[in-house]
Protein backbone atom coordinates (compact mmCIF):
# COMPACT_ATOMS: atom_id res chain seq x y z
CA UNK A 1 0.00 0.00 0.00
CA UNK A 2 1.37 3.54 -1.13
CA UNK A 3 2.09 5.77 2.39
CA UNK A 4 -0.74 8.34 1.28
CA UNK A 5 -3.15 5.99 1.02
CA UNK A 6 -1.87 3.99 4.46
CA UNK A 7 -1.78 7.34 6.10
CA UNK A 8 -5.14 7.80 4.99
CA UNK A 9 -6.43 5.00 5.73
CA UNK A 10 -5.09 5.73 9.20
CA UNK A 11 -6.62 8.80 9.84
CA UNK A 12 -10.34 7.31 8.69
CA UNK A 13 -9.68 4.62 11.10
CA UNK A 14 -8.49 6.94 13.84
CA UNK A 15 -11.51 8.76 12.92
CA UNK A 16 -13.87 5.87 13.57
CA UNK A 17 -12.20 5.17 16.65
CA UNK A 18 -12.68 8.67 18.03
CA UNK A 19 -15.99 9.00 17.06
CA UNK A 20 -16.82 5.58 18.96
CA UNK A 21 -15.03 6.35 21.57
CA UNK A 22 -17.34 9.94 21.48
CA UNK A 23 -20.26 8.14 21.00
CA UNK A 24 -19.23 5.78 24.34
CA UNK A 25 -18.50 7.90 26.73
CA UNK A 26 -21.49 10.20 25.65
CA UNK A 27 -23.89 7.21 26.07
CA UNK A 28 -22.17 6.54 29.57
CA UNK A 29 -22.28 10.37 30.63
CA UNK A 30 -25.71 10.29 29.82
CA UNK A 31 -26.70 6.98 31.43
CA UNK A 32 -24.82 8.51 34.61
CA UNK A 33 -26.86 11.45 34.49
CA UNK A 34 -30.08 9.34 34.30
CA UNK A 35 -28.53 6.99 37.04
CA UNK A 36 -27.95 10.30 39.07
CA UNK A 37 -31.56 11.41 37.98
CA UNK A 38 -33.22 8.08 39.49
CA UNK A 39 -31.08 7.99 42.98
CA UNK A 40 -32.02 11.96 43.28
CA UNK A 41 -35.59 11.24 42.92
CA UNK A 42 -35.35 8.01 45.51
CA UNK A 43 -33.95 10.02 47.90
CA UNK A 44 -36.46 12.60 47.35
CA UNK A 45 -39.13 10.18 47.73
CA UNK A 46 -37.33 8.63 50.69
CA UNK A 47 -37.45 12.15 52.37
CA UNK A 48 -40.83 12.30 51.47
CA UNK A 49 -41.80 9.40 53.26
CA UNK A 50 -39.52 10.32 56.34
CA UNK A 51 -42.20 13.52 56.55
CA UNK A 52 -44.84 11.41 56.00
CA UNK A 53 -43.95 8.77 58.78
CA UNK A 54 -43.58 11.77 61.46
CA UNK A 55 -46.53 13.22 60.02
CA UNK A 56 -48.49 9.61 61.01
CA UNK A 57 -46.75 9.67 63.87
CA UNK A 58 -47.81 12.63 65.13
CA UNK A 59 -51.61 11.92 63.81
CA UNK A 60 -51.15 9.00 66.12
CA UNK A 61 -49.67 11.71 68.61
CA UNK A 62 -52.79 13.98 68.48
CA UNK A 63 -55.61 11.22 68.57
CA UNK A 64 -54.08 9.36 71.81
CA UNK A 65 -53.80 13.07 73.69
CA UNK A 66 -57.35 13.52 72.64
CA UNK A 67 -58.94 10.49 73.67
CA UNK A 68 -57.27 10.61 77.12
CA UNK A 69 -58.35 13.68 77.40
CA UNK A 70 -62.08 13.59 76.20
CA UNK A 71 -62.25 9.66 76.45
CA UNK A 72 -64.28 9.96 73.13
CA UNK A 73 -63.81 7.54 70.61
CA UNK A 74 -64.00 10.27 68.03
CA UNK A 75 -60.37 10.67 68.48
CA UNK A 76 -59.75 7.30 67.77
CA UNK A 77 -59.92 7.16 64.28
CA UNK A 78 -57.17 9.30 63.16
CA UNK A 79 -55.28 7.23 65.47
CA UNK A 80 -56.27 3.81 63.90
CA UNK A 81 -56.19 5.53 60.42
CA UNK A 82 -52.23 6.62 61.38
CA UNK A 83 -51.35 3.13 63.00
CA UNK A 84 -52.55 1.29 59.49
CA UNK A 85 -50.47 3.63 57.46
CA UNK A 86 -47.66 3.26 59.45
CA UNK A 87 -46.40 0.16 59.00
CA UNK A 88 -47.04 0.70 54.86
CA UNK A 89 -44.61 4.03 55.06
CA UNK A 90 -41.84 1.56 56.79
CA UNK A 91 -42.22 -0.80 54.30
CA UNK A 92 -41.61 1.75 51.41
CA UNK A 93 -38.60 3.09 53.15
CA UNK A 94 -37.20 -0.04 53.75
CA UNK A 95 -37.19 -0.90 49.98
CA UNK A 96 -35.97 2.51 49.10
CA UNK A 97 -32.84 2.55 51.28
CA UNK A 98 -32.10 -0.87 51.00
CA UNK A 99 -28.73 -0.64 49.23
CA UNK A 100 -27.72 1.85 52.01
CA UNK A 101 -26.51 -0.18 55.27
CA UNK A 102 -26.21 3.24 57.33
CA UNK A 103 -29.86 4.43 56.52
CA UNK A 104 -30.83 0.30 57.13
CA UNK A 105 -29.74 0.37 60.61
CA UNK A 106 -31.15 4.00 61.60
CA UNK A 107 -34.42 2.59 60.19
CA UNK A 108 -34.39 -0.46 62.39
CA UNK A 109 -33.72 2.26 65.32
CA UNK A 110 -36.36 4.23 64.18
CA UNK A 111 -38.94 1.03 63.27
CA UNK A 112 -38.10 -0.31 67.14
CA UNK A 113 -39.13 3.18 68.49
CA UNK A 114 -41.96 3.31 66.97
CA UNK A 115 -42.97 0.08 67.88
CA UNK A 116 -42.10 0.82 71.62
CA UNK A 117 -44.39 3.69 71.15
CA UNK A 118 -47.53 1.96 69.74
CA UNK A 119 -46.85 -0.34 72.31
CA UNK A 120 -46.80 2.07 75.00
CA UNK A 121 -49.92 4.73 73.48
CA UNK A 122 -51.97 0.87 73.17
CA UNK A 123 -51.24 -0.07 76.75
CA UNK A 124 -52.47 4.06 77.37
CA UNK A 125 -55.56 3.58 75.55
CA UNK A 126 -56.79 0.35 76.83
CA UNK A 127 -56.50 1.98 80.64
CA UNK A 128 -58.46 5.09 79.41
CA UNK A 129 -61.16 2.51 78.12
CA UNK A 130 -61.18 0.54 81.25
CA UNK A 131 -61.64 3.96 83.03
CA UNK A 132 -58.72 3.38 85.19
CA UNK A 133 -56.51 5.85 85.99
CA UNK A 134 -52.77 6.44 84.11
CA UNK A 135 -49.53 7.37 85.87
CA UNK A 136 -47.98 10.51 85.05
CA UNK A 137 -44.62 9.08 84.35
CA UNK A 138 -45.89 6.75 81.94
CA UNK A 139 -47.47 9.88 79.94
CA UNK A 140 -43.51 11.53 80.43
CA UNK A 141 -41.85 8.18 79.07
CA UNK A 142 -44.47 8.28 76.07
CA UNK A 143 -43.51 11.87 75.01
CA UNK A 144 -39.55 11.54 75.58
CA UNK A 145 -39.91 8.24 73.53
CA UNK A 146 -42.04 10.09 71.00
CA UNK A 147 -39.11 13.14 71.36
CA UNK A 148 -36.39 10.53 70.26
CA UNK A 149 -38.79 8.98 67.57
CA UNK A 150 -38.36 12.85 66.14
CA UNK A 151 -34.41 12.86 66.69
CA UNK A 152 -33.90 9.40 65.36
CA UNK A 153 -36.07 10.52 62.26
CA UNK A 154 -34.31 14.03 61.90
CA UNK A 155 -30.87 12.20 61.66
CA UNK A 156 -32.23 9.82 58.83
CA UNK A 157 -33.40 12.82 57.28
CA UNK A 158 -30.20 14.54 57.36
CA UNK A 159 -28.23 11.56 56.25
CA UNK A 160 -30.65 11.59 53.15
CA UNK A 161 -30.37 14.78 52.37
CA UNK A 162 -26.49 14.89 52.63
CA UNK A 163 -26.35 12.19 49.78
CA UNK A 164 -28.84 13.78 47.91
CA UNK A 165 -26.61 16.55 48.10
CA UNK A 166 -23.34 14.22 46.85
CA UNK A 167 -25.43 12.79 44.05
CA UNK A 168 -27.09 16.29 42.81
CA UNK A 169 -22.98 17.39 43.04
CA UNK A 170 -22.12 14.79 41.06
CA UNK A 171 -24.40 15.01 38.43
CA UNK A 172 -23.52 18.60 38.06
CA UNK A 173 -20.02 17.84 37.55
CA UNK A 174 -21.07 14.95 35.21
CA UNK A 175 -22.78 17.28 33.06
CA UNK A 176 -20.37 19.43 33.46
CA UNK A 177 -17.49 17.68 31.94
CA UNK A 178 -19.96 15.96 29.31
CA UNK A 179 -19.40 19.30 26.80
CA UNK A 180 -15.71 19.35 27.61
CA UNK A 181 -15.63 15.20 26.33
CA UNK A 182 -17.79 16.22 23.17
CA UNK A 183 -15.89 19.44 22.36
CA UNK A 184 -12.11 17.57 22.13
CA UNK A 185 -13.51 14.14 20.85
CA UNK A 186 -14.90 16.12 18.47
CA UNK A 187 -11.82 18.53 18.01
CA UNK A 188 -9.53 15.75 17.32
CA UNK A 189 -11.78 14.24 15.12
CA UNK A 190 -12.36 17.03 12.69
CA UNK A 191 -8.50 17.48 13.07
CA UNK A 192 -7.85 14.08 12.09
CA UNK A 193 -10.46 14.17 8.74
CA UNK A 194 -8.90 17.53 7.67
CA UNK A 195 -5.71 15.80 7.80
CA UNK A 196 -6.89 13.10 5.86
CA UNK A 197 -8.50 15.42 3.82
CA UNK A 198 -5.06 16.92 2.99
CA UNK A 199 -4.11 13.29 2.08
CA UNK A 200 -6.26 12.70 -0.52
CA UNK A 201 -6.06 16.16 -2.34
CA UNK A 202 -2.10 15.11 -2.27
CA UNK A 203 -2.94 11.85 -3.43
CA UNK A 204 -5.34 13.61 -6.11
CA UNK A 205 -2.52 16.17 -7.26
CA UNK A 206 0.00 12.96 -7.86
CA UNK A 207 -3.09 11.05 -9.93
CA UNK A 208 -3.71 13.61 -12.01
CA UNK A 209 0.46 14.27 -12.67
CA UNK A 210 0.64 10.72 -13.33
CA UNK A 211 -2.57 10.77 -15.96
CA UNK A 212 -0.84 13.71 -17.59
CA UNK A 213 2.30 11.46 -17.77
CA UNK A 214 0.63 8.80 -19.07
CA UNK A 215 -1.36 10.47 -21.42
CA UNK A 216 1.88 11.45 -22.57
CA UNK A 217 3.44 8.07 -23.04
CA UNK A 218 0.30 7.03 -24.56
CA UNK A 219 1.22 8.93 -27.42
CA UNK A 220 4.79 8.41 -27.61
CA UNK A 221 3.46 4.29 -27.57
CA UNK A 222 1.08 5.32 -30.06
CA UNK A 223 3.81 7.01 -32.13
CA UNK A 224 6.11 4.27 -31.68
CA UNK A 225 3.61 1.86 -32.65
CA UNK A 226 3.18 3.98 -35.97
CA UNK A 227 6.78 3.97 -36.95
CA UNK A 228 7.04 0.32 -35.85
CA UNK A 229 4.44 -0.37 -38.88
CA UNK A 230 5.68 2.35 -41.09
CA UNK A 231 9.26 0.10 -40.36
CA UNK A 232 7.23 -3.03 -41.20
CA UNK A 233 5.83 -1.78 -44.10
CA UNK A 234 9.52 -0.71 -45.10
CA UNK A 235 11.05 -4.60 -44.71
CA UNK A 236 8.01 -5.91 -46.49
CA UNK A 237 8.58 -4.30 -49.46
CA UNK A 238 11.28 -1.82 -50.07
CA UNK A 239 13.81 -4.52 -48.10
CA UNK A 240 12.30 -7.73 -49.64
CA UNK A 241 12.72 -6.39 -53.26
CA UNK A 242 16.48 -5.38 -53.29
CA UNK A 243 17.22 -8.93 -51.34
CA UNK A 244 14.52 -10.72 -53.98
CA UNK A 245 17.03 -9.33 -56.60
CA UNK A 246 20.04 -10.13 -54.42
CA UNK A 247 19.22 -14.20 -54.28
CA UNK A 248 17.91 -13.96 -57.87
CA UNK A 249 21.07 -12.38 -59.40
CA UNK A 250 23.25 -15.21 -56.85
CA UNK A 251 21.02 -17.82 -58.01
CA UNK A 252 21.53 -16.87 -61.43
CA UNK A 253 25.80 -17.17 -60.30
CA UNK A 254 25.24 -20.35 -58.90
CA UNK A 255 23.98 -21.85 -61.77
CA UNK A 256 25.68 -20.56 -64.61
CA UNK A 257 29.14 -19.43 -63.34
CA UNK A 258 29.59 -21.39 -60.13
CA UNK A 259 32.14 -24.01 -61.76
CA UNK A 260 34.15 -21.14 -63.65
CA UNK A 261 35.23 -19.48 -60.66
CA UNK A 262 38.60 -19.94 -58.67
CA UNK A 263 38.04 -21.31 -54.95
CA UNK A 264 37.94 -17.88 -53.43
CA UNK A 265 34.85 -16.55 -55.97
CA UNK A 266 33.16 -19.49 -55.16
CA UNK A 267 33.32 -18.93 -51.16
CA UNK A 268 32.91 -15.38 -51.78
CA UNK A 269 29.52 -16.39 -53.86
CA UNK A 270 28.70 -18.58 -50.98
CA UNK A 271 29.26 -16.38 -48.32
CA UNK A 272 26.41 -13.99 -50.50
CA UNK A 273 23.96 -16.84 -50.49
CA UNK A 274 24.14 -17.39 -46.93
CA UNK A 275 23.98 -13.36 -45.64
CA UNK A 276 21.03 -13.34 -47.92
CA UNK A 277 19.48 -16.19 -46.53
CA UNK A 278 19.97 -15.03 -42.82
CA UNK A 279 18.89 -11.96 -44.27
CA UNK A 280 15.79 -13.30 -45.05
CA UNK A 281 14.74 -14.59 -42.34
CA UNK A 282 15.80 -11.72 -40.21
CA UNK A 283 12.94 -9.67 -42.52
CA UNK A 284 10.30 -12.35 -41.76
CA UNK A 285 10.80 -12.53 -37.76
CA UNK A 286 11.31 -8.70 -37.94
CA UNK A 287 7.31 -8.87 -39.75
CA UNK A 288 6.02 -11.30 -37.12
CA UNK A 289 7.28 -9.64 -33.89
CA UNK A 290 5.85 -6.35 -35.72
CA UNK A 291 2.66 -8.57 -36.11
CA UNK A 292 2.37 -9.07 -32.42
CA UNK A 293 2.27 -5.49 -31.81
CA UNK A 294 -0.39 -4.15 -33.87
CA UNK A 295 -3.52 -5.73 -32.56
CA UNK A 296 -4.86 -3.12 -30.95
CA UNK A 297 -8.00 -3.34 -33.51
CA UNK A 298 -8.59 -7.27 -32.82
CA UNK A 299 -10.69 -8.71 -30.38
CA UNK A 300 -9.92 -11.46 -28.27
CA UNK A 301 -11.80 -15.02 -29.84
CA UNK A 302 -11.71 -18.22 -27.16
CA UNK A 303 -8.78 -20.06 -28.29
CA UNK A 304 -8.56 -24.29 -27.24
CA UNK A 305 -4.79 -24.44 -26.55
CA UNK A 306 -5.28 -28.01 -27.08
CA UNK A 307 -6.36 -27.69 -30.65
CA UNK A 308 -3.08 -24.67 -31.04
CA UNK A 309 -0.76 -27.24 -30.22
CA UNK A 310 -2.06 -29.93 -32.49
CA UNK A 311 -1.93 -27.54 -35.48
CA UNK A 312 2.04 -26.73 -34.04
CA UNK A 313 2.97 -30.26 -33.82
CA UNK A 314 1.53 -31.02 -37.56
CA UNK A 315 3.33 -27.79 -38.74
CA UNK A 316 6.41 -29.11 -37.42
CA UNK A 317 6.23 -32.66 -38.21
CA UNK A 318 9.06 -33.10 -40.58
CA UNK A 319 11.24 -31.33 -37.71
CA UNK A 320 9.80 -33.62 -34.85
CA UNK A 321 10.27 -36.34 -37.17
CA UNK A 322 14.34 -35.49 -37.84
CA UNK A 323 14.93 -35.17 -34.12
CA UNK A 324 12.88 -37.96 -33.18
CA UNK A 325 11.49 -35.20 -30.81
CA UNK A 326 8.47 -36.25 -28.52
CA UNK A 327 6.00 -33.53 -26.50
CA UNK A 328 4.15 -34.73 -23.81
CA UNK A 329 1.51 -33.05 -22.54
CA UNK A 330 -1.29 -32.31 -20.01
CA UNK A 331 -5.08 -31.19 -20.60
CA UNK A 332 -4.85 -27.73 -21.51
CA UNK A 333 -6.82 -24.83 -20.98
CA UNK A 334 -9.05 -22.55 -22.98
CA UNK A 335 -8.23 -19.39 -23.19
CA UNK A 336 -9.02 -15.80 -24.66
CA UNK A 337 -6.51 -14.22 -27.16
CA UNK A 338 -5.48 -14.22 -30.29
CA UNK A 339 -5.16 -17.48 -32.76
CA UNK A 340 -1.95 -16.49 -34.68
CA UNK A 341 -0.02 -15.60 -31.52
CA UNK A 342 -0.83 -18.29 -29.57
CA UNK A 343 0.08 -20.59 -32.22
CA UNK A 344 3.17 -18.59 -32.87
CA UNK A 345 3.98 -18.69 -28.99
CA UNK A 346 4.01 -22.08 -28.92
CA UNK A 347 6.34 -22.69 -32.25
CA UNK A 348 8.60 -20.64 -31.17
CA UNK A 349 8.92 -22.75 -27.64
CA UNK A 350 8.89 -25.89 -29.25
CA UNK A 351 11.51 -25.38 -31.74
CA UNK A 352 13.76 -23.29 -29.52
CA UNK A 353 13.55 -26.76 -27.67
CA UNK A 354 14.33 -28.88 -30.58
CA UNK A 355 16.43 -26.40 -31.83
CA UNK A 356 18.77 -26.58 -27.99
CA UNK A 357 18.31 -30.39 -27.47
CA UNK A 358 21.90 -32.17 -26.34
CA UNK A 359 23.83 -33.90 -28.90
CA UNK A 360 22.81 -37.92 -29.34
CA UNK A 361 19.73 -36.79 -26.83
CA UNK A 362 15.93 -37.06 -28.15
CA UNK A 363 14.00 -33.76 -27.47
CA UNK A 364 11.75 -34.23 -24.99
CA UNK A 365 9.22 -31.73 -24.39
CA UNK A 366 6.81 -32.00 -21.39
CA UNK A 367 4.02 -29.48 -21.09
CA UNK A 368 2.06 -29.29 -18.00
CA UNK A 369 -1.06 -26.88 -16.65
CA UNK A 370 -2.78 -26.08 -13.85
CA UNK A 371 -4.99 -23.62 -12.07
CA UNK A 372 -3.37 -21.00 -10.26
CA UNK A 373 -4.42 -17.31 -7.76
CA UNK A 374 -2.24 -14.32 -8.66
CA UNK A 375 -1.79 -14.28 -4.67
CA UNK A 376 -0.08 -17.44 -5.03
CA UNK A 377 2.29 -16.50 -7.84
CA UNK A 378 5.38 -14.12 -6.17
CA UNK A 379 6.04 -11.35 -8.48
CA UNK A 380 1.99 -10.37 -8.98
CA UNK A 381 1.04 -7.74 -6.78
CA UNK A 382 -2.24 -5.47 -6.61
CA UNK A 383 -5.68 -5.83 -7.59
CA UNK A 384 -4.09 -9.02 -10.06
CA UNK A 385 -3.63 -11.08 -6.46
CA UNK A 386 -7.31 -11.96 -6.66
CA UNK A 387 -7.26 -12.87 -10.10
CA UNK A 388 -6.91 -16.62 -11.03
CA UNK A 389 -4.15 -17.62 -13.66
CA UNK A 390 -3.69 -20.60 -16.00
CA UNK A 391 -0.15 -21.75 -15.52
CA UNK A 392 1.57 -23.86 -18.27
CA UNK A 393 4.72 -24.65 -17.94
CA UNK A 394 7.38 -25.95 -20.82
CA UNK A 395 9.77 -28.06 -19.91
CA UNK A 396 12.52 -29.95 -22.05
CA UNK A 397 15.81 -31.68 -21.75
CA UNK A 398 18.55 -29.67 -23.70
CA UNK A 399 21.31 -27.58 -22.93
CA UNK A 400 19.52 -25.10 -20.46
CA UNK A 401 21.26 -21.77 -19.38
CA UNK A 402 22.76 -20.25 -16.91
CA UNK A 403 20.05 -18.39 -14.38
CA UNK A 404 21.68 -15.41 -14.44
CA UNK A 405 20.40 -15.35 -17.99
CA UNK A 406 17.00 -15.84 -17.14
CA UNK A 407 15.56 -12.70 -18.55
CA UNK A 408 18.27 -11.61 -21.23
CA UNK A 409 17.51 -14.28 -23.00
CA UNK A 410 13.82 -12.70 -23.67
CA UNK A 411 15.26 -9.18 -24.87
CA UNK A 412 15.24 -8.65 -28.88
CA UNK A 413 18.32 -9.65 -30.61
CA UNK A 414 20.08 -11.10 -27.35
CA UNK A 415 21.87 -14.70 -28.42
CA UNK A 416 23.72 -16.98 -25.70
CA UNK A 417 25.53 -18.85 -28.52
CA UNK A 418 27.12 -17.75 -32.02
CA UNK A 419 25.39 -18.57 -35.13
CA UNK A 420 27.95 -21.28 -36.14
CA UNK A 421 26.81 -23.59 -32.80
CA UNK A 422 23.00 -22.43 -33.66
CA UNK A 423 20.84 -20.96 -36.06
CA UNK A 424 18.16 -18.36 -35.55
CA UNK A 425 17.91 -14.41 -34.71
CA UNK A 426 17.00 -13.95 -31.37
CA UNK A 427 13.96 -12.47 -31.98
CA UNK A 428 12.00 -16.11 -31.13
CA UNK A 429 11.46 -15.51 -27.53
CA UNK A 430 10.95 -11.95 -27.66
CA UNK A 431 8.16 -12.76 -29.53
CA UNK A 432 7.20 -14.95 -26.81
CA UNK A 433 6.66 -12.37 -24.13
CA UNK A 434 5.14 -9.43 -26.28
CA UNK A 435 2.79 -12.17 -27.21
CA UNK A 436 2.04 -12.59 -23.42
CA UNK A 437 1.85 -9.16 -22.87
CA UNK A 438 -0.60 -9.19 -25.87
CA UNK A 439 -2.35 -11.44 -23.43
CA UNK A 440 -2.64 -9.93 -20.63
CA UNK A 441 -0.61 -12.54 -19.01
CA UNK A 442 3.55 -13.33 -17.80
CA UNK A 443 5.81 -15.30 -18.87
CA UNK A 444 9.79 -16.37 -16.85
CA UNK A 445 12.22 -18.66 -17.52
CA UNK A 446 14.23 -21.09 -15.52
CA UNK A 447 17.29 -22.98 -16.63
CA UNK A 448 20.57 -25.17 -15.35
CA UNK A 449 23.33 -25.93 -17.44
CA UNK A 450 23.22 -29.21 -19.24
CA UNK A 451 19.58 -29.91 -17.47
CA UNK A 452 17.17 -28.37 -19.37
CA UNK A 453 14.93 -24.95 -19.43
CA UNK A 454 11.82 -24.50 -17.86
CA UNK A 455 9.10 -21.25 -19.44
CA UNK A 456 6.30 -20.79 -17.34
CA UNK A 457 3.23 -18.99 -19.15
CA UNK A 458 0.61 -17.49 -16.79
CA UNK A 459 -2.96 -16.75 -19.02
CA UNK A 460 -5.24 -14.91 -16.84
CA UNK A 461 -8.78 -17.11 -16.87
CA UNK A 462 -10.59 -14.21 -17.92
CA UNK A 463 -9.04 -11.83 -19.98
CA UNK A 464 -10.12 -8.53 -21.88
CA UNK A 465 -7.65 -6.63 -24.19
CA UNK A 466 -7.62 -2.44 -23.06
CA UNK A 467 -7.80 -0.58 -26.36
CA UNK A 468 -5.87 3.13 -26.66
CA UNK A 469 -9.73 4.23 -26.31
CA UNK A 470 -10.41 2.61 -23.20
CA UNK A 471 -7.69 4.38 -21.54
CA UNK A 472 -8.38 7.36 -22.05
CA UNK A 473 -12.03 7.08 -20.85
CA UNK A 474 -10.87 5.37 -18.22
CA UNK A 475 -8.61 8.54 -17.55
CA UNK A 476 -11.56 10.61 -17.73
Amino acid sequence: MRKPFRYVTISFISCIILLLILTIVSYVKVHQTLAYMDEIEKNYKVMMKGEELISRMKDMETGQRGYLLTNRNLFLSPYFDAYRSVGKIINDLEDLVEHNEKQVKRLNQIKKLISDKVKMTDANIKLARDKQPIDLEILRQDKLKMDEIRNSMNLFQLAEKQILNNKYALKIKNDKNLPAYIIVLSLFSTLLLIVSFGFLLYELRKRINFQRALENNLDKLQRSNSELEQFAYVASHDLKEPLRKIRAFSGILLKKHYSTLNQDGQDSLDKIEKSAERMQLLIDDLLTFSRTVNHHDQEFDTIDLNKILEEVESDMSVLIEEKNARIINEQLPIVHGFSFQLKQLFYNLISNSIKFAKPDTAPLIEITSEEMLGKDIYFIEGIREESTFYHLCFQDNGIGFESNYAERIFVIFQRLHSRKDYDGTGIGLAICKRVMGNHNGFIFAEGQLDKGARFHLFFPKTSHVVKNEEIQKLLY
